[in-house]
């Protein structure tokens, strides 16, 4: 029903055909539904950022996973057993354009951290994660998954 005028003249034969204004019931079909957004949370999280080194091991991961990246250039940064999985996985991930983090996840758990990250690639997006520990003053990839690329 289709209405020009919030306020129009009523059709009905029990006004006694005087031009009596009424304006339509909301119903559910016509009200639409009112949605409470939770607000965000205000206050700041401690450590909820995810640290430089590990956003940019990261960043490097997404990098050899698109091909813009040789393996080897991270052989201080990964163990052999992930440079391996890298070198058959380069250039799995389709994308055009550099790589770019969409999100960056971590938990940390002592003196290693746990991170995701998810690359996006135009109208695609992908994912891996890896398991980082501590030595020497930076963070070496030890595991890496992927979202079940293949080369």
């Amino acid at each position: 029903m289709s209405h020009t005028s919030p306020l129009h003249s009523c059709p009905r034969p029990a006004c006694g055909g005087h031009t009596a204004l009424h304006r339509p019931v909301a119903t559910p079909a016509r009200t639409p539904e009112r949605r409470v957004l939770p607000r965000p949370c205000r206050a700041v999280l401690h450590g909820h950022r995810t640290p430089a080194d590990v956003y940019l091991l990261a960043q490097q991961v997404a990098e050899v996973l698109v091909g813009r990246r040789a393996p080897e250039a991270l052989r201080d940064r990964v163990t052999v057993p992930v440079r391996e999985e890298l070198r058959r996985l380069r250039g799995a991930v389709p994308c055009r354009l550099a790589p770019r983090l969409v999100r960056v996840f971590h938990q940390p758990s002592g003196d290693s951290v746990e991170a995701s990250a998810v690359i996006g690639c135009g109208m695609r997006s992908r994912a891996f994660a890896f398991r980082a520990h501590r030595e020497e003053g930076r963070w070496v990839c030890t595991s890496l998954e992927t979202d079940g690329l293949r080369r």
